[in-house]
Formats: C-alpha cells, sequence, structure tokens
C-alpha cells in the first residue's frame, strides 16, 4: 500500500504549501479541518487567558491566531493523533511567553528577565492536566530543596512565583528578591549566579526521573 501523497507535506514550511492545497494538508496532519482549529484555538485562548493571564482575556482571538501561526509556520513531522492536546500546550505556550515578555518589559525596558531559561526548562516538560501541572511544581520545589547552601536556596526560593494550581511559574527580578530578603541586589546577583547551574541540574535529574518512573510504570 502506497503512502498518501499528502504526507509530502509533512515537516514542510506553510509557505511551500500551494494555498489550493493547505486545507487538505491540515486535515490529513490534525485529523480535523481548519476551520475547526481555529474555533477551538479561540475558544481554549479564552479560558487560558482567564486562568493565566486575565489582565488580557480580551485578546484572546489575537493569541489563537498567533498560536495557529506558530503551529502551522513549519508543519509537524508527523500527523498528529492528539490535536486538542497539542492546541492546548501551544496556547498556555504562546500566553506565558506574551505575560513574560510583558512583565519584562514593564520591569526592566528592553532586557530579558532573569532565570527565564531556567523556568523553561520546566514547562518544557510541562503538560496540560490538573495532575501533571502538580507534578511539575512538585519537580521545581523538589529541586530547590536540594540546593544545600541556605543564602542560595533562600535566593532561588525568592525567585519563583508558582501558581497555586501549578499551571504556570513566573520570576521575581533582582530588586524584587533582594526587598523580600532584605539584602542588596549585588548579593542577590551573585548568589544567583552560583546557584543557577545547580538548580538546572537538579532540575534536569527531577526530570529524568520523573521519566524513568513513567517508563517503569508503563
Amino acid at each position: 500500500m502506497g503512502s498518501d501523497p499528502l504526507d509530502d507535506w509533512l515537516g514542510a514550511r506553510w509557505d511551500d504549501v500551494p494555498e489550493h492545497l493547505r486545507p487538505a494538508v491540515v486535515e490529513h496532519i490534525f485529523d480535523v479541518d481548519l476551520l475547526t482549529l481555529s474555533t477551538y484555538a479561540a475558544a481554549k485562548a479564552r479560558y487560558v487567558l482567564e486562568r493565566i493571564d486575565p489582565e488580557m482575556r480580551s485578546d484572546f482571538e489575537d493569541v489563537a491566531q498567533d498560536t495557529l501561526v506558530e503551529l502551522t509556520a513549519t508543519l509537524p513531522a508527523e500527523r498528529i493523533r492528539h490535536w486538542k492536546a497539542l492546541v492546548l500546550k501551544k496556547l498556555q505556550w504562546q500566553v506565558l511567553q506574551d505575560r513574560r515578555r510583558r512583565t519584562a518589559d514593564k520591569r526592566h525596558p528592553g532586557q530579558r528577565v532573569d532565570y527565564e531559561s531556567t523556568v523553561l526548562v520546566l514547562e518544557d516538560h510541562a503538560k496540560s492536566d490538573a495532575d501533571d501541572r502538580l507534578a511539575d511544581r512538585t519537580i521545581l520545589r523538589n529541586a530547590l530543596d536540594s540546593i544545600t547552601r541556605p543564602e542560595i536556596a533562600a535566593v532561588l526560593r525568592a525567585t519563583f512565583v508558582i501558581a497555586a494550581d501549578g499551571s504556570y511559574a513566573d520570576v521575581q527580578t533582582t530588586r524584587e528578591v533582594a526587598e523580600e530578603l532584605g539584602i542588596s541586589q549585588e548579593k542577590v546577583k551573585r548568589l544567583r549566579a552560583a546557584g543557577v547551574k545547580a538548580l538546572r541540574a537538579a532540575l534536569r535529574a527531577q526530570l529524568d526521573a520523573a521519566a524513568g518512573d513513567n517508563e517503569e510504570e508503563s
């Protein structure tokens, strides 16, 4: 049995797909038509914004559009079995990124918020249901607990702000951590620099251990 000709567009750039083929390619890859995909993205964008970034809830249509553009800019390299879960994950990522950029602009115009890359290590492994969000929050806390030097541990714990349901993590700036702990910003910077490598290693160890446990259960 030969492969479907539409398989040729797996992993292709959206701009390379002939316009007349795009609806068929989307339905072939995602197992749903483009209108249904767009309608679901808009509905879930409203839900995700309400939960993560309610100040921007009125922008749900723009967020849905940005997410679909990101999702299809380079098409998946294989057919998607669970398109709803993928769209929801991409929406959460888009909202988190938009929220973080907006927060960073307010705190430090033109500068990246410290420790964002460490949070992303965790978010890369995050899933959409409540049990997995709780597990991810636990992983971060376990990683923080593994930092043995008290001053470094205190600064790292003050750096992270985790939603009560584990649905997102944010970071505090050097100034905010310094004010919370009653120490200088210079000391916060020094302790963060000393702790970031250890925390990233601890996060990866926790994630690898969790992945191993899942494989044993399966």
